[in-house]
């Protein structure tokens, strides 16, 4: 799994003690993770996905979100809150011009609203529970990958999945300076944490904060909260 890092730097911590660490970082930061859209509150609670309500409007949005600002996915979502349309049994009702009209200031509205409509048609007759078990059928979704598909398995039915991400594996590689891939940042973060869905939930927001915050391709590593115990910063920033 292991491989040296581009610049050839690693860090004494092993990955399993890097998970408790950012962990514990997490649990003492929530309000910087609450600033990027991620509410810590009960394990059961959707309103992780910025205090989105119900596992219907976590679905949507995750369809609506891609190539758009979650601020205006946001304030979509509330439109069809107050439409009584934040249901997916209703928009599988409607149909894709009827959708397109909804959802109009989202980018690529019209293919979002032929996606959500597929989805919408999928939940009503499999059943959105039965739907989150069967990852195949989940991914085979048209708009739905790997992370997402993982993500809605975490955030919706409480599964213990690590969602797979760019965000995961750029910073583990970073903070443990060694080549780690998105599939081998999921299988550490599962062995390690094992079926810890709180856990699981806590590190990917606040990896995904991490990633949106400091850690860019060219990231702003003097204000990370991990730059102690990064071996990018160590070796690379400060060198």
């Amino acid at each position: 799994m292991k491989r040296a890092h581009p610049d050839k730097m690693k860090t004494s911590l092993r990955a399993d003690d890097l998970i408790f660490k950012l962990l514990d970082a997490f649990e003492k930061n929530k309000e910087l993770l609450r600033k990027a859209g991620w509410i810590v509150t009960d394990v059961n609670s959707y309103e992780w996905w910025d205090n989105l309500k119900t596992a219907d409007e976590i679905l949507i949005s995750s369809i609506l979100v891609q190539m758009t600002k979650w601020e205006i996915v946001k304030k979509t979502i509330e439109k069809l809150r107050e439409l009584n349309l934040n249901r997916l049994d209703k928009i599988a009702e409607l149909s894709e011009n009827e959708i397109e009209e909804l959802i109009k200031g989202i980018n690529f509205y019209k293919t979002k609203a032929r996606r959500l409509k597929k989805l919408a048609v999928i939940v009503k007759e499999k059943g959105l529970e039965n739907l989150l078990k069967d990852e195949k059928a989940l991914k085979d979704i048209e708009g739905i990958g790997d992370e997402t598909a993982e993500a809605l398995q975490l955030f919706v039915a409480n599964l213990p999945v690590f969602p797979r991400s760019t965000y995961a594996s750029r910073i583990l590689s970073r903070l443990l300076g060694e080549e780690i891939s998105k599939q081998e940042a999921k299988k550490i973060v599962e062995n390690t944490i094992h079926d810890d869905v709180y856990k699981l939930k806590l590190l990917h927001a606040g990896i995904v904060t991490i990633g949106k915050t400091y850690c860019f391709s060219k990231p702003k590593c003097n204000s990370c909260i991990f730059k102690d115990l990064c071996a990018y910063y160590k070796h690379v920033v400060k060198s």
